[in-house]
């Protein structure tokens, strides 16, 4: 018999339950991160109530939804029954908490439109649906309106943005290739926030500490599959442990790399969903280290700086392929672990080749260079948020005289002439260390100012004596 099944309505009620007990203290927090502490600096009501106003905007709207769907195409006469049996509200309450805390209100409900209907009632429903509802509708959201929500303050709420101005921890990574300690893990504290979840990120996906402890109940109440986010942790601290290594880092490497984004949140309780995740012991084991090779993938290798999201969506596709490979019994079982191993031995190598600290930024790099008269005219690169950033810029003197920007086509970049960045940069270019980012266009910003990072270098290199 081939799975997943929900074997009775009072098991699954069960599970529900203790899912609903797992993420209170997880809800609580974040109120407390994203609503209590800017409302504190803030004294005003709608930041103290955003995150509380998200997450039931989206329950809400996942319940309505769905009970407009079976009552218009599926003629459900019993709508209480229904909804009863249907645990709607599930879908809209983890879409809350993955969610930016400056999601307009509107692009939450448009995205629990999505998460209900596309990601749940066009399969068949409840327990037919091949993907993640909840990750569905963020994705959605996050890749047609990724401008709107940045121009709205992004993952930042606005006590962070007052005192950090920084992007996310992994956005700020995938900027910095390898980093270091002090690139990535000091602008946010140290790693006791990191674990305890008092940096920017989603809503509700912050605290590792409280994921840990959902894992440990969840676990102990046999709601979840355990061995899923143990191989899935384990793989991404394994890989990015061996990347330290290679690139003389310390324990805290891997330890940033776990610790940031959704990857807790992730993998207790999304890659864990007993209806898109494999039933049995060998596939699950394979389903979680798969996810913890493609998240490394995903943050090194692409534009993508979190890879959580589109790992587990990724991988619910072959959840079927899985468990029926594992469900035979077979001597090809040996194969996908041989094929795994051997990624989790390569992979450190191929991410090393292409970032090793201390070295040039691969992402800036120099058309052309010209001394007329006392000037040293520059034509430079620098990879921005969704374009290549190309600029003239006049050096005179060890000083930048005037920046002109060539071509760029980046999705925010209106924000950047909005606040008068370049000129900023041009005014503190003795101090563009301490020169914070501009939050909602953080990616551009931070190119910007490596660009002029990187000039100034090489000017002091070739043309200072």
């Amino acid at each position: 018999m081939k799975g997943p099944y929900i074997k009775s309505k009072n098991k699954t009620s069960k599970i529900m339950l203790h899912l609903i007990i797992a993420l209170t203290p997880i809800i609580l927090f974040s109120f407390y991160k994203n609503g209590i502490i800017p409302y504190i600096s803030n004294r005003n009501i709608i930041i103290l109530f955003r995150p509380i106003i998200i997450i039931l905007v989206s329950t809400l709207s996942t319940t309505l939804f769905e009970l407009l769907y079976v009552k218009l195409f599926l003629k459900e006469k019993d709508l209480k029954k229904y909804l009863f049996d249907s645990y709607s509200f599930i879908p809209g309450l983890f879409l809350g908490l993955i969610l930016p805390i400056n999601t307009p209100v509107s692009l939450v409900i448009l995205g629990s439109l999505v998460a209900s209907i596309l990601g749940k009632m066009l399969f068949g429903g409840f327990g037919n649906n091949i993907f993640n509802p909840a990750l569905i509708g963020r994705l959605f959201i996050i890749s047609v309106y990724a401008s709107v929500i940045s121009s709205h303050g992004g993952y930042l709420n606005s006590y962070e943005i007052d005192t950090i101005s920084h992007s996310t921890p992994l956005s700020n990574a995938s900027i910095d290739s390898i980093g270091t300690y002090d690139i990535l893990v000091k602008p946010y504290g140290n790693l006791l926030n990191f674990f305890i979840g008092t940096i920017p990120g989603a809503i509700g996906e912050t605290s590792a500490l409280l994921c840990l402890i959902a894992f440990i109940y969840l676990t102990i109440t046999k709601t979840i599959k355990w061995k899923i986010p143990v191989f899935y942790i384990s793989t991404v601290f394994i890989l990015t442990y061996l990347v330290g290594i290679f690139n003389d880092l310390g324990i805290w490497y891997p330890l940033f790399q776990i610790l940031s984004g959704g990857l807790f949140f992730g993998a207790v309780f999304m890659a864990t969903d007993p209806v898109t995740s494999p039933t049995t012991i060998a596939g699950q084991i394979i389903y979680g280290i798969s996810l913890g090779i493609l998240t490394v993938i995903f943050r090194y290798l692409t534009p993508y700086p979190e890879g959580v999201l589109t790992s587990i969506l990724t991988m619910n596709m072959l959840v079927p392929v899985i468990d029926n490979l594992c469900s035979n019994r077979q001597k090809k079982i040996i194969l996908p672990f041989i094929v795994l191993a051997s990624l989790i031995v390569v992979l450190p190598f191929i991410i090393t080749s292409k970032y090793k600290i201390d070295e040039k930024d691969p992402n800036y790099s120099i058309e052309s260079k010209e001394k007329i008269g006392s000037n040293i005219i520059y034509i430079v690169t620098e990879k921005g948020y969704s374009s290549t950033i190309k600029a003239k810029i006049t050096i005179n003197n060890s000083k930048i005289k005037s920046v002109e920007i060539l071509e760029q086509s980046d999705s925010f970049y209106e924000k950047i002439i909005d606040t008068n960045y370049i000129n900023k940069l041009i005014s503190e270019q003795n101090n563009l260390d301490n020169v914070d980012t501009i939050s909602g266009v953080t990616i551009t910003s931070t190119s910007l100012k490596k660009m002029f990072i990187n000039t100034l270098k090489d000017y002091g290199d070739n043309y200072e004596r």
